[in-house]
C-alpha cells in the first residue's frame, strides 16, 4: 500500500512534517531514513547539503489548482506575445512551459 506523500521544496518544510522517503545524495549516500521527523537542525543540515526538494508524509501543503495554472500560462503566453515572429524566442517560451508543468 503506498504512502500518501508530497513532494515539496525544502524552504516549503517545516518542523514535525515526516519524510516519506530516504532523502540521499546523488550518489546514494542517505542523509535521513524514511519516517524520520523534520526538525529545524535537520532542515538546514540538509539545505547545507545542496537538497532542494524532499518527500512528506501527508498533503501538508495545498496543491496548486488548475485555474492557478491556466493563470500561469497566460501570463507566460502575453510575456512572450512580442517575440512570437523569433523562432528563438519560441523554443524558449517551449522549454519554459515544460519546466513549469513539470514542477506542478
Amino acid at each position: 500500500m503506498p504512502i500518501d506523500e508530497q513532494r515539496i521544496l525544502l524552504t516549503q518544510a517545516a518542523p514535525g512534517m515526516v519524510l516519506s522517503r530516504t532523502v540521499a545524495l546523488l550518489n546514494k549516500v542517505p542523509l535521513c531514513a524514511r519516517g524520520t521527523a523534520l526538525t529545524e537542525i535537520i532542515i538546514s543540515r540538509l539545505m547545507a547539503r545542496g537538497i532542494k526538494r524532499v518527500y512528506v508524509q501527508g498533503h501538508p501543503l495545498p496543491a496548486p489548482t488548475r485555474e492557478a495554472y491556466i493563470e500561469v500560462m497566460t501570463k507566460l503566453a502575453e510575456r512572450f506575445s512580442r517575440v512570437r515572429h523569433e523562432p528563438i524566442m519560441v523554443n524558449l517560451q517551449k522549454i519554459v512551459e515544460r519546466a513549469l508543468t513539470r514542477r506542478t
